[in-house]
């Protein structure tokens, strides 16, 4: 269990970068970012998987998702970059974390990362499945948001009590509806994005009741 453990110094020229895509579906959505992580981290272990784990007096094994799931949301278009203390054969590692994870979570494709290659989101796609009764004023609402300059939205405050007001109109990059579904593109800057929920709360639906309602169907990276 040495290549796990990762405890021992690693070569340089062995550590690899690897990308796998995955989907999220069925109740498994709604476990949030870290209980992901965790997943991972199991699935990792009983697969023998050769992760490169961090040095220190509390090793932690060096995975990491670059653009986290609202908890509640299905995902076409998920991805866990691992680093690796050698070479891994793609095709097999991919069976064998499938091997290792639930039924609601299936491993889709891996890639190796260039030398020096980040993973940045630039853009995000979603769809909102019609909500029952269906919003009968949702092309004059979507019209609205699409012609406003500044779109305004109250967000809580991380750590402290109250909110604050975010315009989230300069993230919003298209909105289509067809036959009451939504698809939605938003893009992810260094300030940060707009929240799906927050988009769909604009459209008429419940904004704190909607994610169950939402799929992520595509991630465009940098």
């Amino acid at each position: 269990m040495k290549t796990i453990e990762g405890n021992g110094p690693s070569c340089p020229e062995q550590r690899q970068r690897w990308v796998f895509s995955f989907s999220v579906l069925g109740d498994l959505r709604f476990i949030s970012h870290h209980d992901t992580l965790r997943l991972f981290r199991r699935a990792l272990a009983r697969a023998s998987f050769p992760v490169r784990y961090s040095e220190g007096f509390n090793p932690h094994p060096r995975i990491m998702m670059p653009l986290p799931r609202p908890v509640g949301i299905a995902s076409d278009a998920e991805a866990i970059v691992i680093e690796t203390d050698g070479p891994i054969e793609p095709e097999d590692a991919l069976l064998r974390l499938e091997r290792q994870t639930p039924t609601d979570l299936r491993m889709l494709r891996v890639r190796r990362l260039e030398p020096g290659e980040r993973l940045v989101p630039a853009m995000v796609r979603y769809r909102v499945e019609p909500a029952d009764p269906a919003i009968a004023d949702l092309p004059h609402r979507l019209r609205q948001l699409l012609e406003a300059d500044v779109v305004p939205v109250e967000r809580k405050t991380p750590k402290k009590a109250g909110t604050s007001s975010v315009d989230i109109r300069p993230y919003i990059a298209a909105i289509v509806v067809d036959h009451g579904v939504v698809e939605m593109t938003l893009r992810v800057t260094g300030s940060g994005t707009a929240k799906p929920a927050e988009v769909a709360g604009l459209l008429g639906y419940e904004a704190s009741a909607i994610n169950h309602r939402i799929r992520r169907l595509e991630i465009q990276w940098r």
